[in-house]
């Protein structure tokens, strides 16, 4: 600014020496410098609260607030920032940007929400450093909701969820800075001191690994792939992992697929896509919750079986499993579905059916329509009273409708526990089939042993019974330990599996 001091409007050679001179001159010269001291004053005040100073002036404190003014032009060395150390209230860390530029934190629970104040208005780009001190792996930093943010791809433990959070896989001193230009509706995210999980060619040292996309790894000879993926922590992928070598020390979450030569991990594959492998090695063994929370320690979809079998080769269709021990001889690996008596019961003198079991209610088993079962029994049934005449038959009661079924009976009469040539019948029909002679014993023992194919059409119950003829005046006994087993071969048409010729 220019100075409204004027030394001109003062004269130096007033009043004369040696003559009288007018006392109007005096007056103008002492009214000039008057208003030049006036001017004085106002323009060192004026500069006193504007200027920048090194130190505070005599009597006043130092303050070189800018208030937003333009710098310029310039040349800057060593210059500093202060370190400043916000309070948590209620969870919340909240960053005042007019209080300094490099702000630091120590996290003391699970919830450290930050919260920004006092960015510079829109148009003027503000920007804080946050030095965090993570002292727990469990405590998690959340970013203000509502807000837009940039720079984000990559940093690790980053989720950007509503709000996002960012969390750690190893506690200790971590940076970040943050820039706005539009008063902190939009944030650029850095991650100072951490390396981002997006690399095209370098290897990777980490705890945690989670990717949206594709993590490939293989040993093709691209600069934009790798060839081995280890982690001894998380690897947690949305995508597809398709590997060489994938080893994991810890808990390895798919929804895509994983292909790979090896999978190797000392804790859990949890997969939704499909786990292709030249190699697999894992223990198998139920998530938490196991069969209470509704999940198998290992479980088959049904689809169509090789057309050749392979060595080696589980399968599944719908209806059986299947083992190939070598090349195309598959072969059936049907689960034994069975019912044992662990105690004698007493069924009922009468001449109509009754079921052989009561270890279940009914003693009847549920089975599928269009499948081919193969079955062996043997009831002992004992009687301590009665002589009317009656034979004893079997036959299988319930829902289930049968395309067709074949069985040997084998069965003894005796009086008490004697050895006793057996007779043997054939039966083609679930309907009674008489297994023994006429018997007036009051202490008649009756074995039955039966061994048979069941081929279904509808599915539904299949109740194994024995009939007498007439009721022989005392109640039968089924000793324990009579038993009847079943195994599914393959649907109700097939009439071989392996290599038959």
């Amino acid at each position: 600014m220019a100075s409204s001091i004027d030394p001109n409007n003062i004269d130096g050679a007033y009043p004369v020496a040696g003559q009288d001179n007018n006392s109007q001159g005096f007056r103008d010269n002492f009214t000039n410098i008057k208003t030049n001291f006036q001017y004085a004053e106002d323009e060192i005040n004026d500069l006193q609260s504007k200027v920048l100073l090194k130190a505070a002036l005599i009597g006043t404190s130092l303050d070189n607030n800018m208030n937003d003014s333009l710098i310029y032009a310039g040349t800057a060395r060593d210059f500093g920032f202060t370190k400043v150390a916000p309070s948590q209230i209620g969870g919340t860390w909240t960053l005042d940007y007019s209080a300094g530029h490099y702000q630091a934190i120590a996290t003391t629970g699970v919830t450290n929400v930050l919260a920004f104040t006092n960015f510079p208005s829109s148009g003027t780009y503000g920007y804080i450093k946050l030095q965090i001190n993570i002292t727990n792996t469990a405590h998690i930093i959340t970013l203000p909701s509502g807000v837009t943010y940039l720079g984000t791809a990559g940093i690790q433990g980053y989720t950007a969820s509503s709000p996002p959070t960012i969390s750690f896989g190893t506690t200790g001193t971590y940076e970040f800075a943050f820039g706005t230009y539009n008063t902190g509706s939009t944030i650029t995210v850095f991650d100072l001191n951490r390396a981002l999980t997006n690399f095209t060619s370098a290897d990777i040292t980490t705890d945690d690994i989670t990717a949206t996309g594709n993590i490939v790894a293989n040993t093709a000879g691209k600069t934009s792939y790798f060839a081995s993926l280890q982690a001894t922590n998380t690897i947690s992928a949305t995508g597809n992992v398709t590997g060489g070598n994938i080893v994991s020390g810890g808990l390895a979450t798919i929804t895509g697929n994983v292909q790979g030569g090896n999978l190797r991990t000392a804790g859990l594959v949890s997969a939704s896509g499909n786990v292709n492998s030249n190699y697999l090695n894992s223990y198998v063994r139920p998530t938490a919750g196991g069969a209470s929370a509704g999940q198998a320690a290992l479980q088959f979809s049904a689809g169509t079986v090789l057309a050749t079998p392979a060595a080696g080769a589980l399968e599944y269709d719908g209806t059986a499993f299947y083992g190939t021990q070598t090349a195309s001889q598959r072969g059936v690996m049907s689960p034994t579905i069975y019912q044992v008596l662990s105690a004698d019961y007493t069924g009922s003198d009468v001449n109509t059916a009754q079921k052989v079991f009561n270890a279940s209610t009914n003693g009847a088993l549920t089975v599928d329509g269009s499948t081919t079962y193969a079955f062996e029994a043997i009831y002992y049934i004992t009687r301590g009273a009665g002589t009317t005449s009656h034979t004893t038959g079997v036959l299988f009661g319930g829902t289930a409708s049968f395309t067709s079924i074949t069985y040997r009976a084998e069965a003894t009469s005796s009086t008490g526990n004697t050895l006793t040539a057996p007779s043997v019948i054939y039966g083609t029909a679930g309907t009674l089939l008489t297994v023994t002679g006429a018997s007036t014993s009051a202490t008649e023992n009756i074995v039955v042993k039966l061994n048979g194919v069941i081929r279904t059409n509808a599915g539904g119950t299949l109740i194994p019974q024995f009939q007498f003829s007439a009721a022989p005046g005392g109640a039968p006994t089924i000793l324990k330990n009579s038993y009847i087993m079943l195994r599914p071969l393959n649907n109700s048409s097939t009439t071989a599996v392996g290599n038959w010729s």
